[in-house]
């Protein structure tokens, strides 16, 4: 595999949302960030998605963070609340284990 680092992001679609947000989603265009291998979109079921995004290194997620939050702010009005300390998002990043 390519690239050594992942993020991850997990939310959940407002009701009746979900066809809109995948659409939504699936303009992310791995072209547009240096170092960026690979997106993925994950249907967990019940209106509750991930995606994963491997990169080469820690490096290129954090020169590409700005505008990966321009992203997820175009996906804010179609999400739900996942809890009022996490919001409409829970995002992880780091290293690929194996």
């Amino acid at each position: 595999m390519s690239g050594s680092f992942i993020s991850s992001v997990r939310f959940q679609a407002k009701t009746g949302q979900e066809e809109v947000l995948i659409k939504a989603v699936s303009q992310f265009d791995v072209s547009q960030y240096p170092g960026c291998h690979s997106h993925q979109i994950v249907d967990a079921g019940n209106g509750r998605f991930q995606t994963t995004i491997v990169w080469d290194n820690k490096d290129a997620i954090a020169a590409a963070r700005p505008e990966l939050i321009k992203f997820l702010d175009t996906l804010r009005p179609m999400l739900d609340e996942i809890s009022p300390e996490l919001g409409v998002t829970d995002s992880i990043s780091g290293p690929i284990i194996d």
